[in-house]
């Protein structure tokens, strides 16, 4: 293989390339996040490790195009000589770079993406002109130009050992079939009674359950119950997995009283204020996500441990390069020239990691967002992603400059004859 790589190197390379398309196709037709989540950063890792094992064929072909930019400046023409000529270096730099933005916009935008289709399923599916918290169904409904009031309480039960997002649901005197609109694709929500439930598609599958079977769960205070499934709906992201009725749920819950979906088209958000503390357009008011404070967490950890990856291997290599830095001030250079070159060095190098993170990430999040939400395309917003860039960028020239100026500190003879 070109780039001069070791055969067992280019062998390791394609066997990972290989790996990540196969585990890309895999991620694509997984619908839960338990089963996604762990696929989902294996993908992400598999790319990089295949990106980073055929770095410097990645290196020396992106040098090319780059270097004719970079020799407008003696600092720039160094610069791409150094590149050129030590493909395996820049290399070594990328790596660290790209597991970084790899794995940060993969962490960071999977949450966008579950976000964004849960908020839409959510909006979709509700049928209200405004949320109001802080009051009674009964206040509410007195107010004139109201047309009904569904309550809703959010919580999650256990089947098994496993946690699900569930809702509690009264339409008041209406079925819930029309206050919410779960997008039912078996049974019906009609005559939805006290021992009642509907499921998710996502949850009905994972569970083996089907309209007329008998599930066992486990409220939020250890309550057992066993509801009947009469109802599997598609909108699970926005709504979720289990729906329960209000009065099985509402005992068995911290904070009872929940929101309200209030449908009052000409009422005035003021008239409502007036008998409720919170009220809201609404804007459909997604599920909220099991053990999502854990993903939080993993997320920084991770974050953190790339972020540590990148200033070590930058500060080392800047570091090792002493006697070449102190050979360039001895011949020349001085040392705004030299801290210029090894700033646009680094640019090279973060200008490619950036280029194949980004691609690996959106590799990974449209076979993510394939599988969870039905779509290809997922919800990366333009402030988030122009923020992790900016932070991997300022990092990656702190990591280089500080070195580089501790190095030019010492006396460039003394530096060469110095041992290391």
């Amino acid at each position: 293989m070109g780039g001069g790589l070791p055969l067992g190197r280019s062998i390791a390379g394609v066997l990972c390339v290989a790996g990540g398309i196969v585990l890309t196709l895999v991620l694509s037709g997984l619908e839960t996040e338990a089963a996604s989540s762990p696929v989902t950063m294996l993908t992400a890792l598999v790319w990089t490790v295949a990106v980073t094992l055929l770095g410097p064929v990645l290196a020396r072909a992106a040098t090319a195009p780059l270097g004719i930019a970079l020799r407008a400046s003696r600092a720039g023409y160094l610069a791409a000589r150094n590149l050129r000529t030590g493909p395996g270096r820049m290399a070594s730099v990328m790596a660290p770079l790209t597991l970084l933005v790899a794995m940060t916009c993969t962490i960071l935008f999977t949450q966008t993406t579950m976000g964004h289709a849960s908020a839409a399923q959510a909006a979709a599916g509700t049928h209200a002109d405004y949320v109001v918290s802080g009051a009674t169904a009964d206040a509410v409904r007195r107010v004139p130009g109201v047309r009904a009031v569904t309550s809703v309480v959010r919580t999650s039960v256990r089947i098994g050992l496993d946690k699900y997002g569930a809702q509690g649901v009264d339409g008041g005197e209406r079925p819930i079939g029309q206050a919410l609109d779960l997008g039912v694709v078996s049974g019906s929500l009609d005559g939805f009674g006290a021992r009642s439930v509907a499921l998710s598609e996502s949850a009905a599958s994972r569970l083996g359950l089907s309209v007329g079977d008998t599930v066992r769960i486990t409220l939020g205070d250890g309550t057992p119950a066993e509801p009947k499934v009469v109802a599997i709906y598609s909108r699970g992201l926005g709504f979720g997995d289990l729906t329960l009725p209000y009065a099985l749920v509402a005992d068995h819950v911290d904070d009872p009283s929940g929101t309200l979906l209030v449908e009052a088209p000409s009422v005035s958000r003021a008239a409502l204020a007036a008998v409720a503390p919170v009220v809201s357009p609404t804007g459909g008011a997604a599920a909220e996500t099991p053990n999502a404070e854990v993903n939080y967490v993993a997320m920084g950890l991770i974050i953190a441990f790339s972020a540590i990856a990148v200033v070590n291997t930058l500060a080392m290599s800047t570091t090792d390069r002493s006697r070449e830095l102190a050979l360039l001030r001895l011949v020349g250079a001085t040392r705004r020239q030299v801290l210029r070159m090894l700033r646009l060095e680094t640019l090279t190098a973060l200008v490619v990691s950036v280029l194949a993170g980004t691609g690996i990430a959106l590799i990974t999040l449209s076979a993510f967002s394939r599988g969870m939400t039905g779509s290809a395309l997922p919800y990366v917003p333009p402030v988030g992603y122009a923020l992790v860039i900016a932070a991997v960028a300022a990092l990656a020239l702190v990591a280089t400059s500080l070195p580089a100026r501790l190095a030019l500190r010492a006396r460039p003879a003394e530096t060469i004859g110095a041992r290391q």
